[in-house]
């Protein structure tokens, strides 16, 4: 019996898989690894390379960093932007193969896990900033000041630095049926070991603890601002609901699918839906991505003072443009103006010599 044989049947009859189940599962398979991942990772990179750079360019150049809150978003701005440039890596080893070498596999495993902790502990800081802004505003007055920020932004960076660490470590280029990718490589004996620790970790830390502090500040908030008839303060409440939705949507489904894949690991599920598994998770990893470009919107794009640095950066962009173009413009007729006189005096001399 060869190998497609064994793909369709089994010992018994009733374990029969039919033909086109089998080729309905690979097309899908192949769906999801070559068109809808590659895909979605290019709109991620984009949106969030764009977005977080204007984020990077009017907090330096227009707020000039005033409060602890741009120094959070600064930082935030930088891990996304971290979290986005391994992307085109990983679309071209998904596409054909892994082509870089083991030093890059290192590397970019390491920016890539780097970027995904950071950006989710520079939500959760900026959670409590502004609880403390909001609910207990005497005591951040005293507190908040841009020394503390810059040691919670060094925390954070530290932190993040050693979640990522491992995948340091172990990440190396393999070579599988000639086939090059960069992937995980534990040792002997000690795979399993890593693989729950690694999937506790991205639980505990990846959606655990920031959804609790998110659930808990936001709570406190919205309760602080009930009783409040300013309408800047319940657009406040609207944008805070925003901001925990946002987050549970986006992070919730991947997290959840890692939790099964931990209990996979314990023989709990058959083989047919750990497969399952393995393309949820891609999916939803993928889908999680998509944080990193929302937040530039929900942190900073939503408020009316970066709204107006932002009309402020674009006009002045404009009147540059109209500048040059005006400038550009004399400048070509002058020169138009001159050519035809130097022209005109030359034709005059010539006809003058020929005379």
């Amino acid at each position: 019996m060869d190998v497609a044989d064994n793909l369709v049947t089994s010992s018994t009859t009733n374990d029969y898989i039919y033909p086109e189940m089998v080729t309905y599962a690979i097309k899908n398979v192949i769906f999801v690894q070559n068109i809808f991942i590659p895909i979605l990772y290019c709109i991620v990179f984009t949106c969030g390379l764009v977005g977080n750079t204007l984020v990077l360019w009017i907090l330096i150049w227009f707020k000039k960093l005033a409060s602890v809150t741009d120094i959070y978003l600064l930082n935030m701005a930088i891990s996304d932007l971290l979290f986005v440039v391994s992307l085109p890596f990983v679309v071209y080893s998904i596409k054909y193969q892994w082509e870089f070498g083991d030093a890059m596999c290192k590397i970019l495993s390491a920016v890539y896990y780097f970027g995904f902790f950071s950006s989710i502990f520079f939500v959760t800081v900026l959670s409590i900033d502004r609880y403390l802004a909001i609910v207990h505003v005497v005591f951040s007055l005293k507190y908040r000041t841009v020394r503390l920020g810059i040691i919670i932004t060094l925390s954070v960076w530290t932190c993040s630095f050693l979640f990522s660490l491992p995948h340091f470590i172990f990440h190396k280029q393999s070579i599988y049926y000639e086939f090059k990718q960069c992937t995980v490589s534990y040792p002997k004996g000690q795979s399993k070991t890593m693989i729950i620790l690694s999937y506790l970790q991205l639980n505990i830390f990846g959606l655990i603890i920031p959804l609790a502090v998110l659930i808990f500040c936001y709570s406190r908030i919205i309760k602080n601002l009930q009783n409040s008839r300013s309408r800047q303060k319940k657009y406040a409440v609207k944008l805070i609901f925003i901001l925990v939705t946002v987050f549970f949507i986006f992070w919730t489904p991947y997290n959840i699918v890692v939790f099964f894949k931990l209990l996979d690991i314990f023989g709990l599920f058959d083989y047919g839906f750990s497969d399952g598994l393995d393309s949820a998770m891609d999916i939803t990893q993928t889908i999680s991505f998509v944080h990193c470009c929302i937040n530039p919107i929900i942190y900073t794009f939503a408020g009316e003072n970066f709204k107006k640095h932002l009309f402020r950066m674009f006009s002045k962009l404009l009147k540059c443009s109209k500048v040059n173009k005006i400038c550009g413009s004399f400048e070509s007729s002058g020169l138009d103006h001159a050519s035809s006189t130097i022209k005109d005096s030359r034709t005059s001399s010539f006809t003058e010599a020929v005379v």
